[in-house]
């Protein structure tokens, strides 16, 4: 029995020990602290105060309650986790505790009353890094301490009403969307007003704010400053505090601030710098005290009628872009002091600016002038616009450099009175003011285009009444071809026209002369590649298709009794008769001679050396140089051999040469025929028909025979190749010019 309960007695709190240690980052339990239970988490004395590091895993949730917190602890930091909630009194009776820092948590969650009677003597909330940060319902309940706090970098952040019960500082920066509910700087706490005032700032710097509710700034402030901010709408009295001494609006953009946003504070400053403003709205700041109210380069796109009613000492638009003032858009009492400078106003309604004066601040304002309006662009400015004028008295107004989008004209002195409504003389206006000369007044008063002074205008155009309009009369044309000029300037003139002519006339010659022989040099480059292509076409066409060349050759001549002959694609019969007869009349001797020779470089030098491959002709020549054989040159010999003879290459010769040829498309035997006839016939007695039958029996019968030897060679030879006529199937002339093609090898 005994060991049972001992047992029971080791068992039991060794398993609460566990259970705490596995479940105490959740559910802190009361009696244990945050030192001792919550993974990750180190403590260090400093002092004889506790100082709280936490590391939390990222999945691990931590909800601190009260007595969790050890009672001296001094500064207390924690990093990552999936949630951080603190209980209601967490924080209670804390004396020592300085700092809480959280950062890089998911969300984190001050339940009400969480600083509950907090009793150091300042504190420092700082949290950034994290996910949603909620701010309960009197979360900092009835503390003691100063306390400020920094939110950065945090994606939503909630305020529920009333969180702070005292507060000194409080900065957002860098929030992706800030909720803030009514209340949400009702500060019960008043010990913080001194004899300055109020010392509560409240900043934010680029944050979203989709609305600021009603009675969301409720409580004195020092100051409420936006900058780089966006704020869809400013809901009415949300500026609801009795006083707040500065409100700063910074590179913000409020899209509408909706009516009575401020009603009936006190407000030391007000600035507006550098913001869009769509909509100010009817109301949106009345019955409110204001020191100094300063509008600087911002851009408004309508101030709606009676938007600022207050009473503004200084009031002061500078450098602004503003689409619509509307009439009884500024309402000002008992000013001291007014600028309106620089500004560029699109639609300036009547009666604008309505000033009311206070007799006493009026003559106790220092001397000089103290209603500014300079360098303002007004681009359509309605009657009465400057109605204002007529409460200033004169000397305390400065008028000066103002323009106004109206052409120029002779009327100005009615339309300033228009716009004034004033006793003032319009000249004081006019002679600061300005005007727009457009394309036609600039035509007509030779001006330059652009602005000018309205009083410089009026001098200079309008003292003789003169009027710019188009004329519309009868015009007499006038004859201005004739110039008349002195003798010089004739003589001159001529002298530069007589060395322009002659410099164009060497130009014009130039370039003829230049076209002239291209195209001299061009005809005869052109002439020489049209016969060597159509010579290279012709062979190739022989060489592929000789099987068909006595359908070929059988082409229709031309009737060239009186014309110029030209070479036809392919030799006729007839037309060779016709270069023979052609050749012995000496008229015609030269040009049947020029025919000739272009017909052999044509028809059988160009063919000859086409269809034959080089390397087998060398080799060919070669075997019958050893027979000592008389070898002509091959076909691509530059020079021919001196042992030539000159009768063999008169234009004779090579006639009857072409008309063998031409015979020798036939069968074997008519061209023996045409081969034995030629020779008899031949002019030149050591002159002999050349044939294939020559060579065909060589005096070493016994040997082998060369031809065998190249008609082996041939055998090697792709299909192509065997498609050529064959080496023994080639013409072997002694004499250079001779060139035969002869059928199928056979013995004599």
């Amino acid at each position: 029995m005994k060991s049972a309960e001992r047992f029971k007695l080791v068992f039991v709190p060794g398993t609460l020990v566990l259970v705490c240690t596995i479940l105490g980052f959740s559910v802190a339990q009361t009696g244990h602290t945050i030192c001792d239970d919550v993974p990750g988490c180190n403590c260090t004395m400093v002092g004889g105060w506790r100082n709280v590091n936490c590391l939390l895993r990222d999945d691990q949730d931590l909800k601190l309650q009260e007595e969790n917190i050890p009672k001296l602890i001094a500064e207390i930091s924690l990093s990552g986790g999936q949630s951080i909630t603190f209980g209601t009194k967490t924080f209670t009776n804390l004396r020592g505790l300085s700092a809480v820092q959280i950062s890089n948590v998911k969300t984190i969650t001050i339940e009400a009353r969480a600083f509950f009677k907090l009793t150091s003597s300042s504190l420092l909330l700082r949290v950034f890094g994290c996910d949603n940060l909620v701010l309960r319902h009197k979360a900092f309940d009835e503390i003691e301490s100063s306390l400020s706090t920094e939110m950065e970098k945090i994606q939503e952040v909630s305020l529920e009403n009333s969180p702070f019960n005292n507060l000194g500082n409080c900065t957002f920066k860098d929030i992706g969307i800030l909720t803030m509910d009514s209340g949400a700087f009702d500060i019960r706490n008043l010990g913080l007003v001194g004899r300055h005032g109020p010392a509560t700032v409240v900043l934010f710097v680029n944050v979203y704010i989709p609305k600021i509710n009603t009675e969301v700034f409720k409580t004195v402030l020092a100051e409420v400053a936006f900058k780089d901010c966006r704020v869809d709408t400013v809901k009415t009295e949300a500026f609801k505090a009795v006083e707040i001494n500065s409100i700063r609006m910074q590179n913000t953009t409020f899209h509408t601030i909706e009516s009575k946003a401020i009603d009936g504070m006190w407000v030391s400053q007000f600035e507006i710098s550098n913001c869009t403003i769509h909509r100010i709205s009817s109301g949106a700041i009345t019955d409110a005290g204001i020191v100094s109210m300063i509008v600087n380069y911002s851009k408004i796109s309508d101030i709606e009628s009676s938007a600022i009613t207050s009473t503004t000492n200084k009031l002061e638009l500078i450098g602004n872009e503003i689409r619509h003032l509307r009439s009884h858009a500024l309402n000002i009492k008992n000013w001291n002091k007014i600028v309106i400078e620089e500004n560029h106003i699109k639609h300036l309604s009547p009666n604008f600016l309505v000033l009311h004066f206070d007799p006493a601040l009026v003559q106790s304002a220092s001397d000089g002038a103290n209603f500014f309006f300079k360098g303002n662009y007004i681009y359509d400015a309605k009657d009465g616009c400057l109605e204002f004028v007529r409460g200033i008295k004169e000397g305390k107004l400065l008028f000066d450099d103002n323009y106004f989008d109206r052409t120029c004209g002779c009327d100005l002195d009615n339309w300033f009175t228009n716009l004034t409504k004033s006793p003032f003389p319009t000249s004081s206006f006019l002679s600061t003011s300005f005007c727009k000369v457009d394309s036609t007044l600039s035509k007509c008063f030779s001006l330059p285009a652009g602005i000018i002074n309205m009083a410089n205008f009026t001098e200079m155009t309008c003292a003789n009444n003169t009027v710019c309009e188009p004329y519309n009369g009868e015009t007499l044309p006038v004859n201005v071809t004739k110039q008349i000029f002195t003798e010089d300037d004739h003589n001159e003139s001529r002298k530069w026209l007589i060395l322009i002519v002659v410099f164009v006339g060497i130009s014009v010659l130039t370039l003829v002369g230049t076209f002239v022989m291209l195209l001299v040099r061009g005809s005869r480059w052109l002439k020489r590649k049209v016969v060597n292509y159509s010579g290279y076409f012709r062979n190739n066409y022989y060489g592929n298709n000789q099987s068909n060349e006595d359908e070929e050759n059988t082409i229709v001549t031309v009737d060239t009794e009186n014309e110029k002959l030209e070479i036809p694609e392919e030799l006729t019969q007839e037309f060779l008769q016709e270069l023979s007869r052609r050749l012995d009349d000496p008229a015609t001797h030269q040009e049947a001679s020029d025919i000739i020779e272009r017909l052999y470089e044509t028809f059988v030098v160009d063919e000859s050396y086409e269809n034959n491959n080089r390397e087998e002709e060398a080799h060919l020549y070669e075997e019958l140089g050893n027979l000592n054989l008389q070898i002509p040159p091959p076909p691509y010999e530059e020079h021919p051999s001196p042992t030539t003879p000159a009768a063999n290459t008169t234009p004779r010769s090579i006639l009857k040469l072409m008309e063998e040829k031409f015979n020798t498309t036939g069968s074997v035997e008519h061209q023996r025929t045409l081969d034995l006839s030629c020779s008899s016939t031949s002019t030149n007695a050591s002159t002999k028909p050349i044939l294939t039958g020559d060579y065909s029996e060589p005096i070493d019968k016994e040997e082998a025979h060369l031809y065998s030897e190249l008609k082996q060679k041939d055998e090697g030879k792709t299909d192509s190749v065997k498609s050529r006529n064959s080496v023994q199937l080639r013409p072997l002339p002694d004499k250079p010019g001779y060139i035969f093609e002869a059928g199928p090898s056979s013995k004599l």
